[in-house]
């Protein structure tokens, strides 16, 4: 039961680190959702595509998850105190390096706490101690490939390495007492892939959506896209595997990656967001990806 209170892929060379503060990637609030008993989404929006972001209600405190920019963590912030007041925070959760889902921390610990600790994999810490990027809070508790079982109160979060499609850092949580599992950009609610899929493992990226798939959950947060029950990563798995069908028959068939991009179609796919923008991108991506694969046989 929900209750009503776009894929984004950069390589880790796409940033330029300066410290923009509050102006950094801007955000509007938009609306929180209940996904669960105590657990929460809210949703945001910038110039460009909305994003989402969670935390859960404990017998202890609050949990949250990737604080988003400094203006999103402010609002945040308020919401957190309005659902669980007199609450600690209990801990920050990042799901993966990327700078656009992460950066408010410090806004969340300046208005709860700055010892509030904040849980990454091993290799987000790496990276950022070699960065040096001034706006970003580092972690200081990591987690390796193994994953970690964490019990914050009467809840667990069990978080997995699922694999390294979309930079080797990146967390699921999961919360077994909701049936519940975040997923950020590795898949996205009804959405085409961003672009042509930029540095992006495609054999990977399936093959983590199909490893979310054997996940004993019934529901599922995005960080891009509304929350939805697991068949919307069924649905992101099966556009894919189809974009990547077609895209090796045109090139078993001779034709090129330009004649594939204007012939190839998929009608029952054009709902997703951005089809109109993106899909043709997509095609590009997937030729490409099946004619590499092609050339290693």
């Amino acid at each position: 039961m929900l209750i009503v209170i776009s894929h984004l892929s950069y390589s880790e060379d796409d940033f330029s680190f300066d410290d923009r503060g509050a102006s950094y990637n801007p955000m509007t609030y938009v609306q929180t959702i209940e996904t669960g008993n105590g657990a929460y989404t809210i949703e945001f929006k910038n110039e460009e595509e909305s994003y989402y972001t969670n935390f859960i209600v404990t017998s202890k405190g609050v949990v949250a998850f990737d604080p988003l920019s400094d203006s999103a963590a402010q609002e945040y912030s308020r919401i957190i105190k309005k659902y669980s007041p007199g609450k600690p925070l209990l801990a920050i959760i990042y799901s993966h390096l990327h700078t656009d889902h992460i950066a408010g921390a410090r806004i969340l610990r300046k208005n709860f706490g700055s010892d509030v600790p904040i849980i990454a994999h091993e290799r987000t810490l790496k990276y950022f101690k070699h960065r040096n990027v001034p706006f970003i809070d580092l972690p200081t508790e990591t987690v390796t490939d193994k994953g970690k079982i964490y019990k914050f109160g009467d809840r667990t979060v069990d978080l997995r390495y699922l694999g390294d499609a979309h930079t080797a850092s990146i967390l699921v949580p999961i919360f077994p007492e909701l049936e519940l599992v975040y997923v950020c950009d590795y898949a996205s609610n009804d959405v085409v892939g961003w672009t042509d899929l930029p540095g992006i493992d495609i054999d990977e990226m399936m093959t983590m959506q199909r490893r979310t798939l054997e996940l004993e959950v019934a529901m599922v947060t995005f960080c891009h896209g509304p929350p939805d029950t697991i068949e919307a990563v069924k649905r992101q798995l099966d556009y894919y595997e189809s974009v990547l069908f077609e895209s090796r028959k045109a090139l078993e068939k001779g034709l090129t990656e330009d004649q594939a991009a204007d012939l190839i179609d998929l009608p029952e796919y054009k709902h997703f967001r951005n089809y109109n923008d993106w899909f043709k991108e997509n095609v590009r991506a997937m030729y490409r990806w099946a004619d590499l694969k092609s050339r290693k046989r």
